[in-house]
């Protein structure tokens, strides 16, 4: 006697479920995992944190000490980076692989390494995510990708939504939302690591002009004064300001 039709259909249906729940299962386990890690740390206090939908990366931010934790599950291995502020260069979203906004540090530091990494040795691996948007008004993925002054691992990317969804569908919005959110707070705390720097800098000044230090451009403009006066020759010249740049200030 043959099988019903009907029955394969709930088989089938079944099936389907029980990976369903399977999955949802073994990537909050993930989460969890990353989670406690989180909570194991020294010196960390997060005040704010956020696991990817994939339980492959996370991000937790300790906002009193200044520090950024990055976390990644690769095959239930669980690894942590900590940290600082500043040495975030850059954190952009994107959809689908179209990258929606970006924020970037505004230093002279932050500026050189991002694009010493967008042009050199691991552009291919930034330019990973870049593709192009389906006009169907569906999205199949939203990513939060930071670059950090690593270069080991200089990508640390967080996926918020890795299913399709209609634009104007309640779930798209609410991970969307999620990964504007996270990009806002990445921005903030860009922008305060370049509002120290920038303080920092103000303060040295000050303090080189109460105390009578000149400054390299001060010296190199007399060696320039000297070398055109006929006192320096060109090459005691280049010498005497390579050793200026040398050991009054760290080059980049």
């Amino acid at each position: 006697m043959d099988t019903p039709a009907w029955v394969f259909s709930i088989v089938m249906v079944v099936v389907i479920v029980i990976g369903v729940v399977m999955q949802i299962r073994y990537v909050k386990n993930k989460k969890e995992a990353m989670e406690t890690i989180v909570k194991s740390l020294q010196d960390f206090t997060p005040t704010q944190q956020v696991m990817g939908v994939d339980g492959k990366s996370g991000i937790a931010v300790d906002e009193l000490r200044k520090k950024v934790c990055l976390i990644t599950n690769n095959d239930n291995t669980v690894s942590q980076r900590i940290i600082s502020y500043c040495d975030i260069l850059s954190v952009e979203l994107f959809e689908d692989g179209t990258s929606v906004t970006k924020t970037v540090r505004s230093s002279q530091v932050g500026g050189a390494v991002v694009g010493g990494l967008i042009l050199g040795g691991v552009g291919a691996v930034i330019g990973g995510l870049s593709g192009k948007t389906e006009t169907s008004g569906k999205i199949k993925r939203i990513d939060l990708r930071l670059i950090v002054n690593d270069t080991k691992a200089p990508l640390h990317d967080i996926t918020f939504m890795d299913m399709e969804y209609k634009k104007d569908g309640f779930l798209y919005k609410l991970s969307i939302n999620q990964a504007r959110l996270w990009h806002g707070i990445i921005e903030v705390l860009i922008k305060r690591a370049d509002a120290e720097e920038k303080s920092q800098e103000v303060g040295e000044l000050q303090t080189e002009q109460v105390l009578g230090i000149p400054s390299v451009a001060d010296e190199i403009k007399k060696l320039l004064d000297l070398r055109n006066s006929g006192i320096l020759t060109a090459d005691e010249f280049q010498e005497q300001k390579a050793k200026l740049l040398g050991t009054n200030r760290p080059t980049v």
